[in-house]
């Protein structure tokens, strides 16, 4: 936590300022009411004509999803552009600022992982393959599970296993469920992945998988929103990234064997087919179209089940923001504290959580 002597000491970098908003899409008339300031105030500090207060700062850190010292140092751009594919009619200037201030939060993150590895001289090394767009998803998915040394088997670990190849994953509550997942490959960060964590563990193991192609495929930076209907997404790109993960998180033979073994009917329940769905680490829905593809059970059946949430394997349960962030994260997070490299409120505003959290955790760890 940066205190009023070290802002004092340190000159606002206006451009900073600036660029936060701008990755917002706010103009100075929207932000100004909620700091009570002028409009011509917030243009004056992002020109350095003048400097915020110490509250006025953090009031922006808040406002902007940042830490307060995002805004007295020059930092890696955002991604320049955005291709948003969601629902249809929306965009991302129209998405609610609160949603937009996910992303502001998730771009946070994965610029607080990237200094925390540079305090302590620690390269990120990135294993994710590239694969030109005319490469069939089938194709890729079956080359990333040999990559991956899985065979046919479930991945409800995908996320573990995409970090170990040098992704950056983060979960963040997006307001409204207005989007699913958000990717892109900086060059600096490399790349980055987010999920809403808002949705049931099945659909954010599908988004994941699904947000992993364009990646891999190196889409633009992508914002998604991925119907619970599959059948619902139209756009050709969409389609493919929704085959990609089909065909990596429910690969045919092993998914066929696993249905034979059930002896489960053309209409299985609602309670089979979450089951089965919780071993294979998706939906019921991703489950039950895959099933429909091989004609298992009746087509158009997916579409009459509700969302239903499948039991998968208990875990040692873990704090919430902990399971969000990750445990590498969370992990280089608190090994640079330990190293005396940053100070308590900084692992606070790193892991979101209060500062009296935040020593109850240190405490914790060093015993």
């Amino acid at each position: 936590m940066i205190n009023n002597s070290e802002v004092k000491e340190s000159l606002i970098i206006g451009a900073q300022l600036q660029k936060a908003r701008g990755l917002l899409q706010l103009t100075p008339e929207e932000v100004a009411p909620d700091l009570n300031v002028a409009r011509d105030d917030i243009l004056d500090w992002e020109k350095e004509l003048s400097q915020p207060t110490l509250k006025q700062l953090e009031e922006l850190a808040r406002l902007y999803g940042r830490g307060i010292d995002y805004f007295l140092r020059e930092t890696p751009l955002p991604p320049r552009k955005v291709e948003f594919r969601g629902k249809p009619g929306q965009s991302l200037k129209e998405l609610p600022k609160e949603a937009k201030i996910v992303l502001a939060r998730f771009d946070e993150l994965c610029r607080t992982a990237l200094e925390f590895e540079n305090l302590l001289d620690r390269k990120r090394e990135v294993k994710l393959p590239r694969f030109e767009e005319s490469i069939h998803p089938k194709a890729i998915a079956q080359s990333l599970r040999r990559k991956l040394d899985v065979g046919d088997k479930p991945l409800p670990d995908l996320r573990e296993r995409l970090e170990g190849e040098g992704v950056r994953i983060f979960e963040l509550p997006v307001p409204e469920d207005v989007f699913s997942g958000f990717s892109f490959w900086h060059s600096e960060y490399g790349p980055c992945i987010l999920l809403n964590t808002n949705e049931p563990k099945g659909r954010r193991n599908f988004t994941l998988a699904h947000e992993l192609v364009h990646l891999i495929y190196g889409h633009e930076s992508t914002l998604c929103y991925i119907p619970v209907k599959l059948s619902e997404a139209h756009e050709g790109i969409e389609l493919k990234a929704n085959q990609f993960a089909i065909e990596l998180l429910l690969p045919e033979t092993s998914v066929v064997e696993d249905f034979e073994k059930r002896g489960l009917s053309k209409t299985p329940s609602q309670s089979e087919l979450g089951q089965m769905a919780g071993k294979w680490g998706v939906s019921i829905q991703a489950l039950g179209y895959r099933l429909e593809n091989f004609r298992l059970i009746g087509g158009g059946y997916t579409d009459t089940l509700f969302e239903f949430k499948p039991k998968f394997l208990r875990r040692p349960r873990t704090p919430k923001w902990e399971r969000q962030l990750g445990k590498g994260f969370v992990e280089i997070t608190l090994e640079a504290y330990q190293e005396g490299l940053i100070s308590v409120g900084k692992v606070a505003d790193g892991l979101g959580i209060t500062l009296r959290e935040a020593m109850k955790v240190l405490e914790q760890r060093s015993k």
